[in-house]
């Protein structure tokens, strides 16, 4: 087998091979390490020795831009400024900073409804494991294209099971961190299952989360239950949907919003079992490990609580950062 020594212009040209301006899924990308943004996929690169690439030592949040509004950008940073403190990562810049080149970097890619990707990392300088190589931390922002749900997710409902694969540890559960090996493994054993969604559980064998989702259930009383967070991420569409779960309370389809451990026997005597997530923002489990959930169908709770969304993620200017 014959390597060809490839140059810099055969890597870099107008349409290399494996990167193809204009039908990517690519549409912009802000680079603290070049000090600014490309639209070219071909140039969305990170160096190799970036501690993030390989040691996974960075933290991400992942958020969509709704008709030209980014959806709760600051719950959003305020987690990154959370992952952040937890492993000692120094921000490259404050938030105000960070806010102002993800607005730029989503204005630049030019489309009102895409996906947000914001990475930092420890920072570039060599391949040890330990971060005294690395001057700086560095700031990746990626706009790319929207992730949405079959329309058979939102009216026949989805299947999870309960995952082989155990929850992180609870201070690593709690960052968002660049190490998403289990959550790989889980995603794939949903795959190999032929579900939906695979769920975790943690030490203790209480439902965590999934992959990339967190889980709550809504007992036949009404009353809607969510994990505690002490070995989970605080999901930040889960949290929006706790709120707006309390707005049920008024409406009288709920009786009560309560966080508490939730037992795997719990999750299949439900009458409800919702996943919230950044792209779908919410979706009724309606066969969980086999097991038919209330009446194997979208609930009611499932669908006020679509509807909510829906309207939050347009019309509530209070957590809507407006870009074009």
């Amino acid at each position: 087998m014959d390597i060809k020594i490839l140059s810099k212009e055969e890597i870099f040209s107008p349409t290399p091979s494996w990167r193809t301006p204009g039908s990517s899924n690519y549409f912009a990308m802000y680079s603290s390490v070049f000090g600014g943004i490309v639209t070219d996929p071909s140039l969305m690169v990170i160096p190799l020795d970036d501690h993030m690439v390989h040691r996974g030592d960075g933290i991400f949040e992942a958020f969509k831009c709704v008709n030209g509004n980014i959806y709760n950008l600051d719950a959003h940073l305020a987690r990154l400024e959370r992952s952040a403190k937890l492993i000692s990562l120094k921000l490259p810049f404050d938030l105000a900073t960070i806010k102002k080149i993800i607005i730029k970097t989503v204005a630049t890619g030019g489309r009102k409804d895409c996906i947000v990707r914001v990475f930092v990392s420890r920072g570039i300088g060599g391949f040890d494991c330990s971060p005294r190589e690395c001057e700086k931390s560095n700031l990746y922002v990626v706009v790319i294209s929207p992730w949405k749900a079959p329309e058979h997710f939102y009216t026949q409902g989805v299947t999870a099971i309960t995952s082989k694969i155990p929850a992180k540890p609870s201070f690593f559960a709690q960052v968002k961190s660049c190490n998403y090996l289990p959550n790989v493994l889980v995603e794939m054993e949903a795959e190999e299952n032929n579900v939906d969604f695979a769920i975790m559980r943690d030490e203790k064998g209480f439902i965590a989360e999934g992959a990339t989702e967190n889980v709550a259930i809504v007992t036949k009383e009404k009353v809607f239950v969510y994990p505690r967070f002490d070995h989970i991420l605080r999901g930040t569409s889960l949290l929006r949907g706790v709120e707006l779960a309390r707005e049920l309370i008024k409406m009288g389809i709920l009786r009560n919003v309560i966080q508490k451990d939730i037992s795997v026997e719990e999750a299949y005597e439900s009458s409800e079992m919702l996943i919230f997530g950044t792209g779908p923002n919410v979706l009724p489990v309606v066969k969980y490990d086999g097991r038919k959930i209330g009446e194997g169908k979208p609930g009611p709770v499932f669908h006020a609580l679509f509807n909510l969304f829906q309207k939050d993620t347009t019309e509530n200017k209070e957590i809507l950062t407006p870009v074009f």
